[in-house]
């Protein structure tokens, strides 16, 4: 049987390797990100929000000068097409977080379009959607 010094001379002596540096993950710098970068709504985005402004900017000019007064300046094609125009914006505009999610490939983008889809009609289930979009797209 050995004895303690030839037991602890054997175990000093069978240390393991050091790890080489390579199995390290490298260390990079952390790089500044850009403007575009810090924003999590795209160019395509921000068209979109600055088109819903103007379908507002023009229901309150329709307000304010009238309805009639304007609607009948224009030939009825122009009529049905901004009457389709506005549509769309708002359907756009109503769906923005879902789409957000969607375009960043979130992992929970469909509770995000459920639950815009289901409350987004208040605007307070609109702005939750909004943020949990954003807050999600941040995180990544």
């Amino acid at each position: 049987m050995e004895n303690l010094e030839t037991l602890r001379a054997k175990f000093m002596d069978s240390r393991p390797a050091p790890i080489p540096e390579e199995a390290y993950e490298p260390h990079y710098p952390r790089r500044r990100r850009t403007l575009r970068e810090d924003h999590a709504l795209p160019i395509w985005g921000r068209w979109i929000i600055g088109l819903a402004l103007a379908v507002v900017a023009s229901a309150v000019t329709f307000y304010y000068f009238g309805e009639e007064a304007i609607v009948r300046s224009l030939p009825s094609v122009l009529q049905w097409l901004g009457f389709v125009i506005v549509i769309l914006a708002a359907i756009v505009v109503y769906f923005l977080p879902a789409i957000i999610a969607w375009n960043y490939r979130i992992r929970r983008s469909g509770a995000i379009l459920a639950l815009n889809f289901l409350l987004g009609w208040t605007f307070i289930g609109w702005a939750g959607a909004f943020v949990w979009a954003i807050a999600e797209v941040e995180s990544q």
